[in-house]
Order: structure tokens, then C-alpha cells, then sequence
């Protein structure tokens, strides 16, 4: 069991610079020996046991766990130390980041990892233990893949509870915590613009960019917990909607700045919605909808999000469709597959 947590600490605190090591080959064979769960922490106390508890070693998938607390303030680092001390099943790795934030965490996580495959978790959710296989199984191979699987929320707040995602004809939307991909891919993905407040419209940048599929498992991989301290999220007024999508979306042209060798294809396909994130920003819905080849699931996530009476239009329907999942889940009726 790995346990580098005062040497990392005191190496960080030094300013010890590093450098990413060389890429290391993927599986040769439609395999992955290794997965490496990628968790960055901040202030998690109250939710951290439950996420590391929530992943558990599976038959045939071997796994690591490499956790960055980003110097939280509570006793995430402590929690985190102590649980990894205290299993036996699963390899822990805990660094401490100097609060630089999420991208700069899962960066430095990455720097630690030894996997052919990757998942993204976040420490206030759950991970699915047993849909984990699936999700690594479906980006297994040389070339750079990415998955996504479904994911549904888990809150106190009535009105967000219950929600499944990805809603319909956004399969190819990534999440952070639903999304698996192998090494080809991470050494694509990384390092993650440390500008940026996530990794999940990163994610999208480069799996469009270079033209990549997205695999879609039709499980769900993951319990995503709402609260009143998610940096996105539905219990978010406009304004701090407005200006989160205008961060996030940031990597749509980061992604454009950084790579030379994408396809036509994909340049084209991300500078449309670079286009529609000012659009969108400005408030002008009618630019969003006259934009040409921007495709109907981005269409309508731009145009909910780009006035306040279509903000809340948005929350209205969402209220309904999930007091209607709701009522479906309670009368049995709910065949959604697991």
C-alpha cells in the first residue's frame, strides 16, 4: 500500500517542480491491467468516507487510487490518510496540492498514476463498484477511447433528487465521474488547463476535437450527490450559472489554441460552440438558435442558459420531469437499467 502522504506534502511545500514522466504504452491487448480512480478533495470531511468506501475491488480489475487534497481547511487530509492506512484491499495514494485548484489537482494526480485506464471521481460522490469492469472494458485498446455511463443524483434537496443523466440525446455530453477512457486518451487529456474550474467541458473539447465516439454504457456507474456547495449544478441561480458555463466553456477555445493536429472536422465542430458560448453569454438567445451545425442537444443547453426567463423556463420543466421520475420510481414502474 502506497502512503506518500508528509513526503508529498513537504515536497510541495518546498516548491518542488515537477516534470511529467514518459508516456506510458496502453495495453497491447483488448485489456486494461490497471485502473487508476483519479480523485481531487477539497473540504470533503462530511462526504469522504463514503466515497472511498463506495469503491470496492472487483474480480479481474485491478485498481488503484491516487487522492489530491487540494489543502483543504477541514480534516479531509487526516480522513483521507486514515482510511488509506486502514484498507487492505485497495492501494491508496494521498498527495496534498497547494490549493490550486481542481484541474491542477487531477493534473498532479495524474502525474502519480500508473493505470492503462482512468476514472474521474469526485469526493462527495459514489462510485458503482460493479459497473466499474463495464466502464473500463469499453475503452480497452491502443487507440484513445472514451465512456460514458449513466450517473443519477442523490440529494437532501427534494427537487434534485432522482434525477437521471445523461438526458436523452446528450450521450455523448461527458461528466467527470461518469466518464472512463484509457491511456491514449489521458496523454491527450492531460494536463487539464489549470485555468479551468473542471474537467468535464475539457473532456468534450478533446473528444471532439480529434472526431473520438463515445461509448455509451446504458448503467448506471455513479451516484452524483447535490448540495448546496456543488460549484455547478441545478440549485445555482442565473448569474452564477451564467458565469460558471462562461469558465467552463473557456475550453472549447483552449482546446483550439493547444492543438495543431486535430482533424478539420473537429475544429470546425469546436468552433461552433465557441461560437455559441458568446452568443449565449451575450444574452442573445435569437444567435443560438440561428447558429448553423450546432447540434440539437447543444442548442438547447445554450439557449436554457442564455436569458433569465429561459433559465427559469428550464427549471420548470425540470422540477416536472422530475416529480414525474419520481412518481414512476415509487410505483415500480421504473425500468431503467442499473
Amino acid at each position: 500500500m502506497a502512503l506518500p502522504c508528509e513526503t508529498e506534502a513537504r515536497g510541495l511545500a518546498l516548491g518542488e517542480a515537477r516534470t511529467h514522466p514518459n508516456p506510458s504504452p496502453g495495453p497491447t491487448e483488448a485489456q486494461i491491467l490497471l485502473t487508476s480512480i483519479l480523485i481531487p478533495v477539497f473540504n470533503e470531511a462530511d462526504h469522504l468516507a463514503d466515497c472511498l468506501g463506495s469503491i470496492r475491488a472487483m474480480p479481474d480489475c485491478e485498481i488503484e487510487v491516487i487522492l489530491v487534497d487540494d489543502h483543504s481547511t477541514d480534516a479531509t487530509y487526516q480522513i483521507a490518510c486514515d482510511i488509506a492506512a486502514a484498507r487492505g484491499d485497495l492501494p491508496i495514494t494521498v498527495l496534498r496540492n497547494r490549493g490550486q485548484g481542481k484541474a491542477a489537482a487531477l493534473n498532479l494526480a495524474y502525474r502519480h498514476a500508473k493505470g492503462d485506464g482512468f476514472v474521474l471521481l469526485a469526493g462527495d460522490d459514489l462510485l458503482v463498484s460493479e459497473v466499474l469492469p463495464a466502464r473500463i472494458a469499453a475503452v480497452a485498446g491502443p487507440q484513445p477511447t472514451v465512456a460514458l455511463c449513466r450517473y443519477r443524483s442523490f440529494s437532501d434537496i427534494p427537487a434534485h433528487d432522482g434525477t437521471l443523466f445523461p438526458r436523452p440525446g446528450r450521450e455523448d455530453h461527458l461528466a467527470g465521474g461518469a466518464t472512463s477512457f484509457n491511456r491514449a486518451f489521458a496523454e491527450l487529456y492531460f494536463p487539464i488547463p489549470e485555468e479551468l474550474p473542471n474537467e468535464d467541458s475539457w473532456l468534450r473539447a478533446i473528444a471532439i476535437l480529434f472526431c473520438l465516439p463515445v461509448t455509451f454504457i446504458d448503467r448506471i456507474g455513479l451516484h452524483y450527490r447535490i448540495h448546496d456547495r456543488n460549484s455547478t449544478g441545478p440549485s445555482l441561480d442565473f448569474a452564477l450559472t451564467n458565469e460558471g458555463l462562461a469558465r467552463r466553456h473557456a475550453a472549447f477555445s483552449l482546446a483550439l489554441e493547444r492543438f495543431d493536429g486535430a482533424t478539420a472536422a473537429g475544429r470546425d465542430r469546436l468552433a461552433t460552440l465557441v461560437q455559441a458560448e458568446a452568443r449565449r453569454s451575450a444574452g442573445d438567445w435569437l444567435g443560438v438558435l440561428r447558429l448553423k451545425h450546432l447540434p440539437a442537444g447543444d442548442r438547447s443547453i445554450f439557449l436554457a442558459n442564455s436569458t433569465p426567463w429561459l433559465f427559469w423556463i428550464k427549471g420548470q420543466l425540470l422540477q416536472i420531469l422530475n416529480r414525474r421520475n419520481r412518481r414512476s420510481r415509487s410505483a415500480g414502474r421504473n425500468v431503467t437499467p442499473r
